[in-house]
């Protein structure tokens, strides 16, 4: 018989904290709390706990330390404590040194005194809930349902004339048209555990898009963005329970309105419409869900590893890096229009040049440490491959199966597609995402940000097909596992 008990806690993030960005720019305006909830399943011996987040908890050093220090308030390993983040992008840092992209850190915890603020908070929230769950946890059914939601997202990659593609961000996607779409994920999905009244427990919803309605780069705000908005309103609708948000395979997926050129007030008001909407539809799927025929729990690590590719040629990496350099000179000369496009990046108008250049300098930087294996004779310690710990949790009949990097949407369609759970929820932004995007076999070849994100670590390089699609096979065969 599976057990449950759930809370959410709220954290106003402070004035001037350190926003999403890459210049280091702190928050300037504040619309509204945070939210955070953990939610403790129990089958017999088997306790596992569900953290989510709207801040960016996908971080190997903070998600283990939630883990770590969760599980032992809990008196479970941290293996059976998941940490899972909306990835909003209106949020501030928790911890005050720089998370290094590309290099995958699975055992480190940061020190706490290197939290800030906000991370010291969501760590006290945290095991306050921690301490109360396990004397409240109840007998609960399982229940899920289905709908779709395409009115809130885009998909982000891009495709000229010429075959070559590009992050699309807001002024691009106008240019195909206010209403925009391309090839989404409409999946929304609601899982509900009812006690022996027929009263939700808690719920939690799962969709798929970046929510990067407000957000910008050069100006960072906190807001909780269409995917709080969503649970709050899940949550009013039945009783003000804990709902909880899981976030798909978003690699490629916007919410509407990435760097657009309203105000910040606008775009908020904005992602509260699609928050809203999100919502409206979870409300609706909630209200016919069905009940799971199984009732047990079971959880599967597993390790995958996608391979590389060769170098590429050296003739190749001069003539790119050379384009880098001087991408990057035109920059300091403040030179805003020939400065949009770079090895494979485009900017939108309104990015700051100090910004444009720090998003081609690691591109630089790879750009010439692939060239000095070539130089160096050093082609020998070419990485040849990258290993990813990901997991299956099976809750009844729903699966989730998470993977510690952005998976694009193809990775999702894949496992729902060969899954024998009657309900499974592909998720990203599970415990890390230092590797970044990855992904699928199809867009592992382009020099588009999300399928080239390899050139902003000094670790990888581009990925070998059939690439992220391995995550799909390894997630059907954990969820198999599961049945026997």
């Amino acid at each position: 018989m599976i057990q449950a008990a759930a809370e959410t806690f709220a954290i106003n993030a402070q004035v001037g904290s350190q926003g999403r960005t890459l210049l280091g720019n702190k928050a300037s305006k504040i619309f509204g709390p945070l939210k955070n909830s953990l939610i403790l399943l129990r089958d017999g011996e088997l306790k596992v706990a569900i953290l989510t987040s709207h801040f960016l908890t996908h971080y190997y050093p903070i998600s283990n330390l939630l883990r770590d220090r969760v599980g032992k308030a809990l008196g479970i390993p941290k293996e059976q404590v998941l940490c899972f983040s909306s990835h909003n992008h209106c949020a501030v840092k928790l911890n005050n040194n720089q998370y290094h992209i590309g290099k995958v850190m699975p055992d480190y915890i940061v020190p706490e005194e290197e939290l800030t603020w906000e991370g010291k908070e969501m760590l006290k929230g945290y095991l306050a809930a921690a301490g109360r769950l396990s004397s409240r946890l109840v007998d609960v059914t399982v229940r899920y349902g289905t709908g779709h939601e395409r009115r809130i997202t885009h998909n982000r990659k891009g495709r000229r004339a010429d075959g070559t593609t590009y992050l699309m961000r807001e002024e691009d996607r106008l240019l195909l048209g206010e209403d925009f779409s391309g090839d989404i994920d409409d999946d929304a999905f609601v899982v509900g555990f009812f006690d022996a009244k027929n009263q939700p427990v808690t719920m939690i919803g799962h969709f798929t898009g970046h929510p990067v309605t407000a957000f910008h780069c050069d100006h960072p705000i906190v807001h909780g963005e269409f995917s709080q908005v969503a649970c709050d309103d899940l949550s009013e609708a039945f009783g003000g329970i804990p709902v909880a948000f899981l976030q798909g395979c978003a690699g490629d997926t916007n919410s509407k309105g990435l760097l657009s050129l309203l105000t910040a007030e606008e775009n908020v008001r904005r992602a509260e419409k699609y928050g809203h909407q999100l919502g409206e539809t979870f409300q609706a799927i909630a209200r016919n869900l069905q009940t799971s025929v199984r009732n047990d729990i079971r959880l599967l690590w597993q390790t995958v590893t996608l391979p590389f590719r060769e170098v590429p040629p050296a003739e190749e990496l001069a003539a790119r890096l050379a384009k880098a350099e001087a991408f990057i000179e035109r920059c300091n000369q403040g030179n805003a229009l020939e400065t949009r496009v770079c090895d494979g990046l485009n900017v939108p108008s309104n990015m700051s040049l100090p910004y444009r250049r720090r998003l081609i300098e690691p591109i630089r930087d790879w750009l010439a440490w692939t060239l000095s294996l070539y130089r160096e004779n050093r082609l020998h310690e070419a990485p040849t491959s990258v290993s990813l710990l990901t997991v299956v949790l099976r809750v009844g009949d729903v699966g989730i199966a998470a993977m510690p990097c952005e998976p694009l949407l193809g990775i999702g369609r894949q496992i729902k597609r060969s899954s024998p759970t009657p309900l499974t929820l592909p998720c990203g932004y599970m415990n890390d995402t230092s590797l970044g995007y990855i992904p699928d076999g199809p867009n592992c070849e382009d020099l588009d940000y999300v399928s080239g994100f390899y050139r902003y670590t000094p670790t990888m390089l581009p990925y070998l097909q059939p690439a992220g699609d391995r995550l799909a096979s390894a997630a059907v065969a954990g969820l198999k596992a599961t049945l026997k």
